[in-house]
């Protein structure tokens, strides 16, 4: 096999069809034997959906999805300004909303119908770098303790371990990824930690289906975003309340206090979960024959879905240099060296660590540096949006001295 793909979720899936394209022979393995019904991630970016594009993915994925055109910012209860996406360039001016089961049940059958191999209920626990190849150690998810549902206890031949050789892996195994583990390939603390509530709710959304809404306060982080005319999320930071279960309740006090303008009223609450999200990066996305992508690479706040679009970048990226590379048509040291260049720079840069953000409108910057990890995009699509608010990330190096912020 010429490439392996650790993790079967939409970064995983995206990143073997990115090899597939590039002709690369390509194989999937995966812990989990079924698709994630909620998830945190639900909105593909206008670079995301340029992406999609060019593999033939947008008639299937338009065909489920919920589109979104603008979004405003709102301090302090009062509308600070309004991105509009349709400014942006390309085919796709919009965010598009969806549920990841639905993301994933597009890439997996995509997949399929190229014949690709996606292997499920196998946990990859280790890995070797060998010379000129990878070696993954992968054990059947039953042999890691747990059951697979409706069978008995599993044969003494389905504890062995399975290993694949491969030329290359793409590890897009979560935040826990047991191949950066391997890797030795520590995460750098940026920011502390930030607990998150998020509410999926039915509601008249008739007037909001097509606008989301970021909130950018002193005293408030949080997102709205529509899934259709009558469903939409919230997602509040929370600095109390953390042990208080979700609830109705609990979206209606959060909105009376945080976003008194909403005039939708929650009818039903469908989901909620609490969760704490941190704000980091790898030290290294790799080394030799095994990269890292999307959560098992970087993690930050849940509001404007970059986790998981920037891992589509990343592993279309990867994919155009490992084709090269077994082509023999560039360097694999070269390709890989300014992969690393470029996803250290913006992911220093979403996460404020060698960037300062400069304010010429409503948006004082310590509340602007919030909102950058709110907005729908990242790199060239970032900045159109900030310039949109008056806002733009300069990096600490370009700044005269002595600065006033």
């Amino acid at each position: 096999m010429e490439a392996q793909v650790v993790g079967g979720g939409p970064v995983g899936l995206f990143a073997a069809l990115c090899l597939h394209e590039q002709g690369v022979e390509v194989g999937v393995v995966d812990a989990e034997w079924e698709r994630p019904v909620r998830s945190y991630a639900c909105g593909l970016h206008p670079e995301t959906l340029r992406l999609f594009d060019k593999l033939g993915l947008m008639p299937a994925i338009q065909e489920l999805a919920h589109r979104v055109d603008r979004v405003s910012v709102w301090r302090n209860h009062e509308r600070a300004g309004v991105a509009e996406l349709a400014r942006l360039p390309g085919p796709y001016p919009h965010v598009l909303t969806l549920g990841q089961s639905e993301l994933q049940d597009v890439l997996a059958q995509r997949l399929a119908q190229l014949g690709v191999e996606v292997a499920l209920r196998q946990e990859v626990v280790g890995l070797t770098l060998l010379h000129g190849a990878v070696c993954t150690v992968a054990l059947p998810r039953s042999a890691a303790g747990e059951r697979l549902p409706g069978t008995a206890a599993p044969p003494e031949s389905a504890r062995e371990p399975i290993l694949r050789r491969s030329d290359y892996v793409i590890a897009a195994d979560g935040y826990a990824s047991p191949c950066r583990r391997a890797l030795d390939v520590p995460l750098i603390d940026s920011y502390d930690g930030e607990a998150f509530v998020m509410f999926e709710f039915e509601a008249d959304l008739a007037q909001y289906q097509h606008e989301a809404h970021v909130l950018a306060g002193a005293d408030a982080s949080g997102a709205f975003w529509p899934l259709g005319s009558r469903l939409g999320r919230w997602t509040f930071q929370l600095s109390e309340h953390l042990d208080e279960p979700g609830s109705l309740e609990l979206l209606e006090q959060l909105l009376r206090a945080h976003a008194p303008w909403f005039r939708p009223r929650p009818e039903q609450l469908c989901w909620t979960t609490t969760s704490y999200f941190e704000r980091r990066v790898v030290e290294r996305f790799g080394r030799g024959r095994v990269w890292l992508a999307g959560d098992s690479a970087h993690v930050t706040s849940p509001l404007g879905f970059q986790n998981m679009n920037r891992g589509f970048v990343e592993v279309s990226e990867l994919a155009r240099i490992i084709r090269h590379e077994l082509q023999g048509t560039l360097p694999a040291r070269d390709g890989f060296e300014r992969f690393e260049r470029g996803q250290q720079l913006e992911w220093r840069r979403l996460l404020g660590l060698d960037s300062v953000l400069l304010s010429r409108g409503m948006i004082p910057p310590a509340e602007g540096q919030r909102l950058v990890a709110a907005l729908p995009a990242s790199g060239s699509d970032l900045d159109a949006l900030l310039g949109q608010l008056q806002l733009g990330l300069v990096p600490r190096a370009e700044l005269p001295l002595p600065v006033q912020l």
